[in-house]
Order: structure tokens, then C-alpha cells, then sequence
């Protein structure tokens, strides 16, 4: 058995068909390859398109399309990490190669879980995970009996685990061309995310998601520590915080999942605190639930995930207090772009 990894488009635009019918659908849009006995015939198919990308990005697409048409077999694992949700989606690969109308080239699948924390992964196989690829296998440090073990019990054993693995189940080295093109940013993103799991926790985290929404103009007030009554920070702009927009917040940390009943929490307290919009801040995430209300409830209230905590820290961290900086100590690094 291997593991691939596979991305569903740049924006993750493809993933929540891909989670609801089980089909994998590649950001190509070609020429059928069915047929392609090798990379030189889907490199030839690729070039056919007249497109100005360069031959080296053609090699390279040719040897990804040439993985997903011949070398990923039924019962091999996928594993997909969702840019639209943060999490990873594990599942297993059922049938074969399969051209769409739309002229895609697509996989079916078996999912065994869609909502793996990136969390519950460990650091080396979150690397691997950065790879910069569309498809990508993935063999190092036992990655497929470990991610069969995430999928699972949710739980990753390490490498050297007492997992024994025969030699004909080994699978084989990344392909050389495409071996080391690594996208840096989910890396960093998942360092940070550990850290601050470890370090703002509980009341620590309610106080950095008050310092965040005061470095961005707001003054608040952050409930102590204790029984909340659903109101954690309440924020409003001007020098006494009595200008529009007002907001109440309601933070949860830790593993805390935001399910419907909270989101009907923070909608009545709007009201009770003659607040404009409500926003609502957890570290891990919502049920499918909440989600599905985002865009209903888009003109009163706005989701926080982790991506969107991140995307507000950054933004406003050269503001943020010194004590904050110094228990999250983070740098802007420059890195090139891989052209392909």
C-alpha cells in the first residue's frame, strides 16, 4: 500500500465536491490521456495545448499526471489537506484513472475522514505534507501505516512505533523530479498553530484575540476569568468604544468545537448588549452546522477558524503588546516562489 497526497485546487475549490461525491477532480483541464502509456505522451498531450507555462513546468505536470494515471492503485491512501477547512481528509483510492467530460483527470475515492486536525499529525509528516505538488507520494517515516493509524483511532504513532512494515510493502522513494518542492508557508503556519496551542490556552487565548481586535482599532473589554454568561470580549471603535461597529465575541479554545447551540448563544446576546455584529473565535473549528449559516448570517456574524486567527494576527502583529510578542515570538521571512 502507498500514500499520496493530492490538492484539489490552488483556493481548495474543488474540495467540498470531492468530500460529498467521492471524486477527485485535478485543476487540469487537457486532452484525454487515458491511453498515455508514459510521461513523453502526456507531456506531448500537454504541450498539444499551446499554453506560454515553460518545459520544465510541462516535465513536471507530466510526471504528477503520469502518477495519478498509472502508478496509484486501488486500496492505496490518499490523503488531502483542506485549505477550506484546515483539516485533512483521509481516504482510499477505489477503481481506476478516470478522464471527465469536462476534460479532468480524476480519481474515485472511499473516504475514511474528513476531519482529521492537522494538530493530531506530527511534524515530520506535516512536511511532507507541504509539498508544493498536485500529486505527490508520500513513504518517508512509515507515512502509510501511520496515516492508516490517523484514519483510524486519530492518533499518530510516530515513526519506529513497533509498526513492522515487510519489504514488499515499502513504498518506493518520491519521484527524483519532483522530490524537494516544498511550500514553506503551511510548515511555518502549522509551527506557529502548535505553539500558540501550547502556550494561550483557556483565559491566554481569550486575551490574545482581545490584544488582536485592539491592535486593529477597537477598544475591549475581556470578561475574567470564569463563567462568561456567552459574552467574552464586547469591542466597539473611538476613544470610549462607543462608536460602530460594536461587537460582543464569544472565544473557544482548546478542542472546543462551536456547534449550533453556541452560535444561538452569541445571536441572542447580540441583541441583549445592543451590539451590531457578533463574531465568533475558535481554535478548533466548527460543526458542519455553523458553517452551513455563514453566508445567512453574513451582515451579523463572522467565523473565526484557526486560518482566520492567523490571518488577523498576522496582520496587526507589529501592534500587538510587547508581552504578547514575547510569548509569540514570530518573524516575516522572505522565501522564492516555485514558478510551477
Amino acid at each position: 500500500m502507498q500514500t499520496w497526497m493530492v490538492r484539489l485546487g490552488r483556493f481548495g475549490e474543488q474540495e467540498q465536491a470531492a468530500l460529498d461525491t467521492g471524486v477527485l477532480v485535478t485543476g487540469w483541464t487537457m486532452p484525454d490521456i487515458s491511453a498515455a502509456k508514459g510521461r513523453e505522451d502526456i507531456y506531448a498531450a500537454l504541450e498539444s495545448l499551446g499554453s506560454n507555462d515553460k518545459s520544465g513546468t510541462l516535465k513536471n505536470w507530466a510526471v504528477q499526471l503520469n502518477q495519478f494515471l498509472h502508478d496509484i492503485e486501488e486500496g492505496d491512501l490518499v490523503v488531502i489537506p483542506l485549505k477550506t477547512t484546515g483539516e485533512v481528509a483521509i481516504g482510499r483510492f477505489k477503481g481506476g484513472y478516470v478522464h471527465d467530460k469536462e476534460g479532468h483527470p480524476t480519481r474515485s475515492v472511499e473516504w475514511l475522514r474528513t476531519d482529521l486536525p492537522r494538530t493530531a499529525i506530527k511534524q515530520d509528516l506535516l512536511y511532507s505534507l507541504g509539498a508544493s505538488q498536485t500529486v505527490c507520494r508520500i513513504s518517508r517515516n512509515e507515512a502509510p501505516m501511520r496515516f492508516e493509524q490517523l484514519a483510524k483511532k486519530g492518533i499518530d504513532p510516530g515513526p519506529n512505533a513497533n509498526i513492522k512494515i515487510s519489504k514488499d510493502n515499502a513504498a518506493p522513494e518520491e519521484d527524483a523530479e519532483i522530490d524537494g518542492l516544498t511550500d514553506l508557508e503551511p510548515i511555518a503556519r502549522d509551527q506557529i498553530v502548535k505553539h500558540i496551542s501550547a502556550n494561550f490556552a483557556g483565559h491566554a487565548f481569550t486575551r490574545l484575540i482581545g490584544a488582536i481586535l485592539e491592535a486593529d482599532g477597537y477598544r475591549t473589554r475581556v470578561s475574567p476569568p470564569g463563567s462568561d454568561k456567552g459574552v467574552d470580549i464586547v469591542a466597539g471603535k473611538g476613544a470610549l468604544g462607543f462608536d460602530e461597529p460594536r461587537l460582543v465575541v464569544q472565544v473557544k479554545s482548546g478542542d472546543i468545537v462551536v456547534d449550533q447551540p453556541t452560535l444561538q448563544g452569541l445571536l441572542g446576546s447580540i441583541q441583549d448588549t445592543n451590539a451590531d455584529y457578533g463574531l465568533v473565535v475558535s481554535w478548533s473549528g466548527f460543526k458542519s452546522s455553523v458553517r452551513q449559516r455563514t453566508n445567512d448570517l453574513y451582515f451579523r456574524v463572522r467565523l473565526w477558524g484557526r486560518d482566520e486567527i492567523l490571518d488577523a494576527l498576522f496582520g496587526v502583529y507589529d501592534q500587538l503588546p510587547e508581552s504578547i510578542r514575547a510569548d509569540l515570538p514570530l518573524q516575516k521571512t522572505w522565501t522564492l516562489v516555485d514558478d510551477s
